[in-house]
């Protein structure tokens, strides 16, 4: 059965699916735009968590729901920054359970190498009909058709997923470090438990991002040369749509390793691996793990 979007947040993408194509690309005066503003928050510090390996073979236990945003950007995208903004929020208030992937690609991009943009990003970007950026897909809400929503929309969704307080039937574990004896290749695994009696199937998704790349970036009519541009999607581990991956029963377990290419253009300080998976109720669950240098 599908996970559909609550009619609330359908009439909200309605109305800001027809503003899309204008406010992408149009100026908006500061005292003229929407904000959208969540008292009822307590916020938290330290945004994301780093796994110690330990956890890799931790006994099997109920896991939170984790939330995975795919950010559709690009580096001539002038409100893309104010998605950047909005993640960044989403994070200081939930953590690690917020796991964001910025992909970028040709539309209102720059290409690799000179700019982000792959053909990874054109491929994502072609398949979910896009025709506006920034636009999200916060855990492929409304199943595997997945509903592309518009950045005034993210928290939204964001905070109905996170409502439901049912423990989550799957936990993914990631072990990912950068080979000794060849630092441009990591060895990854990613091991995918099940946290409840129920049996769950769909595919494994394994990418990898970076942090911290400091490159240009148009922002509301400015701009900026030195924009620091984070979980940047790099390439894919297991191929542009995952594989198949099936586990039933309170401790069932699938795990899978990878020997995963790193391009020298890459910093290995700054990379991690994204995996989750994903089937027609959308995306399952999420985990994010930074690659160890071999000098850690």
């Amino acid at each position: 059965m599908k996970k559909h979007i609550p009619s609330h947040l359908i009439i909200c993408c309605c109305i800001t699916a027809a503003l899309a194509a204008f406010t992408a690309c149009s100026h908006i005066d500061e005292d003229e735009r929407l904000i959208m503003v969540d008292q009822n928050i307590e916020e938290v510090t330290d945004p994301v968590t780093v796994l110690p390996d330990s956890v890799y073979d931790a006994p099997v236990a109920v896991v939170e729901r984790r939330v995975l945003i795919e950010d559709h950007t690009g580096q001539k995208c002038p409100n893309c920054p104010d998605a950047t903004t909005i993640i960044h929020n989403l994070q200081r208030v939930y953590g690690s359970r917020i796991v964001p992937v910025a992909i970028h690609s040709q539309a209102q991009g720059i290409m690799e190498p000179s700019g982000l943009g792959n053909e990874l990003g054109n491929t994502y970007y072609n398949n979910w009909k896009l025709e506006f950026k920034p636009a999200g897909l916060v855990n492929r809400m409304d199943g595997g058709d997945g509903v592309v929503l518009d950045k005034t929309i993210w928290t939204m969704a964001v905070q109905y997923l996170l409502s439901d307080e049912t423990p989550d039937p799957l936990d993914i574990r990631i072990k990912a470090d950068q080979q000794a004896g060849n630092p441009q290749q990591a060895s990854v695994s990613v091991k995918v438990i099940s946290t409840s009696d129920a049996s769950v199937s769909g595919k494994l998704q394994v990418w990898i991002t970076e942090d911290n790349i400091v490159a240009q970036q148009d922002s509301m009519g400015t701009h900026l040369s030195n924009y620091v541009h984070n979980h940047v999607l790099r390439a894919s581990v297991n191929g542009t749509w995952g594989e198949d991956v099936s586990v039933s029963g309170f401790g069932g377990t699938k795990e899978f390793h990878y020997d995963a290419p790193l391009s020298s253009a890459w910093k290995p300080e700054n990379l991690a691996i994204v995996a989750f998976v994903y089937n027609d109720d959308g995306v399952v669950q999420v985990q994010r793990q930074v690659i160890k240098q071999i000098n850690n």
